[in-house]
């Protein structure tokens, strides 16, 4: 088969996810939607409608619905009553932002740092432990397809989410492997055609173009969202000396839909499908000045099936069915003479299947849960196909004691999994949540996590004759294993003030770390367990509404991350970051500035790049702030303008971001 050949073939579930995604989208056009109502009420994903109280109807005053998550305890709780903290950045704060995809939402976000690298997506760290540790779902559900232990989080488009919630600390005693340092999960669009939908057109003075739009469908007992969108991007170089890129030339779109079938009062069939083809060109560098076309191709496809029934008033059963299908194509020729230097393919698939029972009896909460998966990945640097199977049982507990009267809510929990090629794992944690007063809150938790090595670190086997090294996976790898705790405060010290205050502490043993094996040539490399890491922070957030119209959010965080061996810091880890928002609107316009402060950063050599590898070194301090100005043309239409990377940040080696760039924004709301 042809190079040409490979990188024209479609996958087969390519035309499922169009099937998906585009059904909906026409069954919705047969009728038109009704008119929208002055004050729509709109409502979280699994959640009740409201039932307001009588004196409440006779005031007519809007009803306020308190932000539900699911993420820390696998139950849904209102935001200020969850036994374990969460940081949500809801769909407002979403349009708000103004970002183009979730990595760039996150770049910008107090309390994570989020970086990109050239040509390799970006990377996520929370409580300091990086991106390898931090466990990415969508709507639940792992996400697969990483990238020197990342998931590229650029890869999501902003377009299909409804919100993220985001726990720190570990988090293996409900979500298993690789949640160290927390959960991101990603939660997409919902609802019927109640809910409406919106179609938004970008174009920014690089030329970069996006076009996403989503629209709320129902058909008899079936509801439904399904969106769809497409992007293109100019590459950028920030290093005028060499032809090589810094950013991507590429195309991306996606399609995806969820439905809900309620089937009667009880039993309910969550169905879901998505499609993300994203396809980029760069020039990368490579020693003795040598430079090369790099071409990669990504398909990624995600189908699940989620049921539901009430087996009586306290007891619901639930279960989830899921494959995920990540396909990479990678080819890379020699800008010179044309010679193919690197041709590969890697083939990601997992199959879960899990179920779940909660139960409410008295002052406890109870869950208990299942769970099976399969993961299979094939890929030419691998010296073979790596296949784990695992199976899991995990339960837990929300007990609120009688006799404090509901302020203090316990939350222990235990997990077990199998894994097929490192065998048993125990993951326990506990949590607490104390209602001091009517105005503090207090939370603490402990908890136990793991990671076992990926397949890339047990086996790969990988040369770069360009750059003069060679990589090679170490089968003999341990799991990594952390332990944290992680205490917290809330202060409502007025209706327009709120404070949160939180500290932790992370020990993390047998860490994987890059080690030379030989000088070569060519230079060999390889994985060893050969540290341990303490890591130690503090987290604080403020947000404030001086007068009604002015809104403003503050944040710091401070890490301390030492390797334990050596009593260097961690590479990458900056200790000081801070973040802040201010927002004043009316109602016909709204004024933003959102951006993030990043301190110094210490680096070690960054290998498995595809081309030069990342040298180590010290990286100054940046700040990324972006500015945004919306207004409310008519009644469905809004226009923004802005100007990303508002001091033009940026450098070649530690910081491959886009330039200053100005943009136009369109948005057309309907129901």
């Amino acid at each position: 088969m042809t190079n040409n050949d490979k990188y024209a073939r479609r996958l087969w579930p390519a035309a499922m996810g169009m099937f998906l995604a585009l059904g909906p989208f026409m069954a919705s056009a047969q009728e038109p939607a009704p008119a929208a109502p002055d004050t729509p009420t709109i409502l979280l994903p699994d959640t009740p409608p409201p039932v307001p109280a009588l004196a409440a109807l006779a005031e007519a005053k809007p009803v306020v619905l308190q932000p539900v998550v699911v993420t820390g305890t696998r139950t849904a709780h209102t935001l200020d009553e969850s036994p374990v903290a969460v940081q949500l950045i809801d769909a407002e704060d979403i349009r708000r932002s103004g970002a183009r995809d979730v990595a760039e939402l996150l770049e910008r976000e107090g309390g994570v740092y989020a970086t990109r690298s050239a040509g390799r997506g970006s990377r996520i760290e929370l409580q300091g432990l990086s991106s390898e540790h931090v466990l990415i779902l969508v709507d639940g559900r792992r996400m697969i397809g990483r990238i020197n232990g990342a998931i590229d989080l650029s890869r999501l488009p902003i377009g299909d989410v409804e919100r993220i919630e985001i726990v720190k600390g570990p988090s293996s005693a409900l979500y298993g492997a690789d949640a160290l340092g927390g959960v991101i999960n990603i939660i997409t669009r919902r609802g019927g055609r109640d809910s409406g939908g919106s179609v938004t057109a970008r174009i920014d003075e690089d030329q970069n173009l996006d076009l996403h739009g989503h629209a709320g469908w129902t058909l008899g007992p079936v509801e439904g969202n399904s969106a769809a969108g497409i992007s293109r991007l100019e590459s950028y170089d920030l290093n005028s000396a060499t032809p090589s890129n810094d950013g991507v030339d590429g195309d991306s779109r996606f399609l995806s839909t969820n439905a809900d079938w309620r089937i009667d009062e009880r039993a309910s069939l969550g169905l879901s499908g998505s499609y993300v083809l994203d396809d980029g060109k760069r020039i990368d560098g490579g020693s003795a000045n040598r430079y090369f076309n790099t071409h990669k191709r990504v398909e990624e496809v995600r189908v699940g099936a989620a049921p539901r029934y009430a087996l009586d008033a306290n007891t619901d059963i639930s279960g989830d069915l899921y494959y995920n299908r990540y396909f990479d194509q990678f080819l890379q020729t020699n800008r010179a003479d044309g010679v193919v230097a690197l041709d590969e393919e890697t083939l990601d698939e997992i199959y879960v299947g899990a179920a779940q029972v909660e139960h409410r009896s008295g002052a406890h909460r109870l869950i208990g849960g299942l769970e099976a998966q399969f993961e299979r990945l094939e890929a030419d640097r691998l010296d073979h196909t790596g296949e784990r199977d695992r199976q899991a049982v995990y339960a837990q507990d929300e007990w609120t004691p009688e006799w404090r009267e509901g302020r203090l809510t316990l939350v222990p929990g235990l997990r077990y999994d199998r894994d097929s090629q490192f065998g048993d794992q125990f993951s326990p944690k506990l949590a607490a949540r104390y209602e001091l007063s009517d105005d503090w809150v207090l939370r603490a938790g402990y908890g136990r996590g793991y990671r076992a090595p990926d397949f890339k670190q047990l086996l790969l086997l990988f040369e770069n004759p360009g750059v003069g090294y060679r990589v090679e996976g170490n089968p003999d790898l341990k799991p990594e294993r952390s332990t944290g705790f992680n205490l917290g405060a809330t202060w409502l010290a007025t209706e327009r003030a709120s404070f949160s205050f939180g500290a932790y502490h992370n020990r993390v043993s047998d860490l994987i770390d890059v080690i030379q094996t030989d000088a070569g040539p060519p230079i060999v490399f390889s994985y060893r367990n050969v540290s341990s890491a303490t890591l130690t922070g503090l987290d604080a957030q403020a947000r404030l509404h001086p007068w009604q119209p002015l809104e403003l959010q503050l944040g710091y965080g401070w890490l301390r991350a030492r390797d334990d061996d050596t009593g260097e810091t961690l590479s990458g880890r900056p200790e000081h970051r801070a973040n802040a928002v201010l927002r004043y609107e009316q109602p016909a316009y709204a004024l933003q500035l959102r951006g993030v402060w990043i301190g110094s950063r210490s680096f070690a050599v960054d290998l498995d790049t595809g081309g030069t590898p990342t040298p180590a070194g010290t990286a100054d301090a940046y700040a990324l702030f972006d500015l945004r100005a919306e207004w409310l043309r008519w009644e469905h239409l809004e226009l923004a303008v802005g100007m990303d990377n508002l001091l033009d940040e940026g450098d070649p080696q530690y910081l491959p971001i886009a330039p200053r760039a100005a943009y136009l924004e369109l948005t057309w709301n309907f129901r």
